[in-house]
C-alpha cells in the first residue's frame, strides 16, 4: 500500500506492524528543520576552508556527514549471548567459528579454532595493515584503531588449499552470524581488506565482551557490516538483490545492502531511506544539545529498545508462520 508524502513508513506495507514517523507532525518537522540547518552550516564552514564533518579525508577522518568521537562507541541490540554458548575469553584458542558453504556444491563445512587461525597468520596475530578508522551509519567515526589478527584473505587462501574446504565455486557474498542473533552480509569486493580483528593492537588482549569479542572488520565499510559474537562465516552463491537472497538484520531493517562508507551508502532506496533519514537527525540533536554523554546514552539504549522490539516481532511473526530463518537462509545460498 502507497504512502502518502506526509505518512513515512518503515516497511514496505503500511499494514505490516512497523512503526510509522508522521513528517506532517509539527514536532517531528521541527527537528527535521533543525538537522537540515546544521547541515547547511557544515556546508557553509567548508566552503569557508574551516572545519567540517564531511571534510576531504586526508589520512585519518571521519566518513562523510559524521562527527569524530573519542571512543569507540559500543552499540549492540542488548542481547548478549550466555558465557553458555560463547565464551572466547576463557577458551582462548580452543574457541570455534565455523566456515559454512564450501565444496564444489557448497554443503561443506569446516570449523577453525582460534589456534587454527593463529596458525594461519604464521604463529602470532599480526597487526592489521594499517589503523582502522570506525564509522558508524548512525553518524559518528572513531578514528585509529588497531587490531591484531589475521587477514581474512589468508584464511580463505588456507581453506582452498583442499578442495572439499574452500569456498564454494563463484561465491559473491559472506555472511556473518553471530551468537546473539545478529547476521549481516557483505559483498566479495569489500572482503578483499577483511580482517579477523582478535586483539587490541595498543594491549594485546582479546577484543572485550562489550566490543563483541574476534570479528572480522572491513575498513571499507560501515561498522553494522562487522558481526560482534561471530559464529558462523558462510560463503553465499546469490547476489544481494537476488528473489530469496540471505539478507542481514539491519538490512532487512532498510539499511543499505553493501554500505561502502566512502559513498554514503547508508539507507537502502525507498521508503526507509526517508524514516532512517529523519531518525538520525533527531538523534544527533541530541549530541549537539546535550553533548557527547546524553546523546551515547541515548544511541545506547536506543540500540537495547530495538533489539528488544526486534525480538517481539520475531516472536510475533512466527506466530504466524513467517519463519526467521527463510530472511537469513536465502534460497539458492
Amino acid at each position: 500500500m502507497a504512502s502518502s508524502p506526509d505518512h513515512v513508513t518503515t516497511g514496505d506495507d503500511a499494514g505490516d506492524g512497523v512503526a510509522s514517523i508522521d513528517t506532517s507532525d509539527p514536532r517531528v518537522k521541527s527537528e527535521i528543520a533543525k538537522k537540515r540547518a546544521l547541515m547547511e552550516r557544515d556546508k557553509r564552514r567548508e566552503a569557508e576552508g574551516g572545519a567540517s564533518s564531511c571534510s576531504a579525508r586526508a589520512g585519518n577522518s571521519p566518513a562523510p556527514g559524521n562527527h569524530v568521537v573519542n571512543k569507540w562507541v559500543v552499540l549492540d541490540l542488548g542481547n548478549r549471548p550466555s558465557k553458555a554458548i560463547y565464551d572466547p575469553w576463557t577458551a582462548l584458542d580452543d574457541h570455534p567459528i565455523h566456515f559454512t558453504g564450501l565444496g564444489q556444491t557448497g554443503e561443506s563445512s569446516q570449523v577453525l579454532t582460534l589456534g587454527d587461525l593463529r596458525r594461519i597468520a604464521g604463529g602470532d596475530w599480526v597487526p592489521m595493515p594499517k589503523p582502522c578508522d570506525w564509522h558508524c551509519v548512525t553518524g559518528w567515526s572513531h578514528l585509529g584503531l588497531d587490531f591484531r589478527g589475521v587477514k581474512l584473505g589468508d584464511v580463505v587462501n588456507e581453506l582452498a588449499r583442499d578442495a572439499e574446504t574452500a569456498p564454494r565455486n563463484g561465491w559473491k557474498r559472506i555472511y556473518q552470524r553471530s551468537a546473539d542473533g545478529y547476521d549481516t552480509t557483505v559483498q566479495r569486493p569489500d572482503t578483499l581488506d577483511g580482517f579477523l580483528a582478535v586483539c587490541d593492537g595498543s594491549t594485546g588482549e582479546m577484543l572485550s565482551e562489550e566490543h563483541g569479542g574476534p570479528r572480522l572488520v572491513f575498513p571499507t565499510l560501515y561498522g553494522w557490516k562487522s558481526a560482534k559474537f561471530l559464529r558462523e562465516v558462510r560463503f553465499l552463491s546469490t547476489d544481494d538483490g537476488a528473489p530469496g537472497a540471505t539478507i542481514g538484520f539491519w538490512e532487512r531493517l532498510g539499511c543499505h545492502p553493501r554500505g561502502r562508507w566512502a559513498e554514503t551508502q547508508r539507507w537502502a532506496p525507498g521508503t526507509a531511506a526517508a524514516v532512517w533519514t529523519v531518525l538520525a537527525g533527531i538523534t544527533d540533536l541530541y549530541r549537539v544539545v546535550g553533548g557527547e554523554r546524553v546523546w551515547e546514552t541515548v544511541m545506547v539504549k536506543g540500540g537495547w529498545a530495538l533489539g528488544a522490539l526486534a525480538s517481539v516481532v520475531g516472536i510475533v511473526t512466527g506466530w504466524f508462520g513467517v519463519g526467521r530463518s527463510s530472511a537469513r537462509r536465502g534460497v539458492g545460498d
